[in-house]
């Protein structure tokens, strides 16, 4: 019998690392309980929002605080799918190497 994914975030996923090796910390932490539709319409929105961000970035040569903006928002994102993708796959995801 095949166990279905959980309906939540797990909660498990870090992002936004700072320090240096070989004191790395992890700052930020998906919250474990969301709703699956909520934190993918969250993460829908933050891609979104950094689409934006790096389109503005690529068309204005100052625009360098655009690209780190867009840099964050992706980051969370990707936090938020890998945090479902971890509960929703039968073998979560594979962690990247070095990030």
């Amino acid at each position: 019998m095949i166990n279905p994914p959980p309906n939540k975030t797990l909660g498990i996923i870090t992002f936004s690392t700072c320090g240096t090796q070989p004191a790395l910390h992890h700052l930020f932490r998906v919250n474990s309980g969301v709703p699956i539709r909520d934190a993918l319409e969250h993460a829908s929105e933050l891609l979104h929002c950094s689409k934006l961000l790096a389109m503005d970035a690529a068309m204005d040569k100052g625009a360098d605080r655009y690209a780190w903006a867009a840099h964050y928002l992706g980051e969370m994102a990707k936090a938020v799918v890998d945090d479902l993708a971890k509960g929703m796959l039968p073998n979560g995801v594979a962690e990247e190497a070095g990030v």
